[in-house]
């Protein structure tokens, strides 16, 4: 299958699970991810705001269980460049202003710019995973330009629905494999 096969068919089935299964297996993801130990240098995370009309996973249950573990922790959310295909992430507390892009991705309108070298853990979008940690992500490559630019050290995690593909077609040298994954049935670290 084609990688844009395997994000029709990905974004179909996330949908196909409706409002009520996506609730149910974002409690069974909080369930994992709250078993997975989080490295103790995690201070700052970059997160995304997920996109319910794209049945996306909902990271605020990931974020808030992060906030409530990691005292002090720095939440940051991307602002994105669509010209130059680039995030920039920008600190964020409870009085953050957000507003949506033109893809409809909410974003922050005030609060810092966080350097690259700063960020400790992203918590990346995707469609689907396979076994190796390489994720379909939606097909600008923000997040794999993005990702050669943190540190070595970064942890990368991605959260699915559904378990993993045996392998991705197209993978090349600038795709970043995950650090882990995790999905209702299991955690996957690579």
């Amino acid at each position: 299958m084609t990688k844009a096969a395997l994000r029709k068919h990905y974004r179909e089935k996330r949908l196909l699970l409706g409002d009520h299964g996506r609730n149910r297996m974002d409690d069974l993801l909080l369930i994992n991810f709250q078993q997975w130990e989080i490295p103790d240098h995690v201070q700052t995370v970059l997160s995304y705001w997920p996109i319910k009309e794209n049945g996306e996973v909902n990271t605020f249950l990931v974020t808030d269980f992060m906030e409530f573990r990691i005292p002090g922790m720095q939440l940051c959310y991307p602002v994105s460049d669509f010209r130059h295909n680039h995030l920039q992430p920008v600190a964020v507390n409870d009085d953050t202003n957000y507003k949506r892009s033109e893809f409809g991705i909410a974003e922050p309108v005030d609060g810092q710019p966080v350097p690259v070298h700063e960020i400790d853990m992203v918590i990346v979008p995707l469609l689907a995973f396979d076994l190796k940690g390489y994720r379909l992500g939606y097909g600008r490559g923000f997040y794999d330009r993005f990702l050669a630019t943190c540190r070595p050290d970064v942890i990368r995690v991605g959260f699915s629905y559904f378990e993993p593909e045996p392998a991705l077609p197209g993978i090349d040298q600038y795709d970043i494999p995950l650090s882990a994954c995790i999905t209702p049935e299991q955690i996957y670290e690579f």
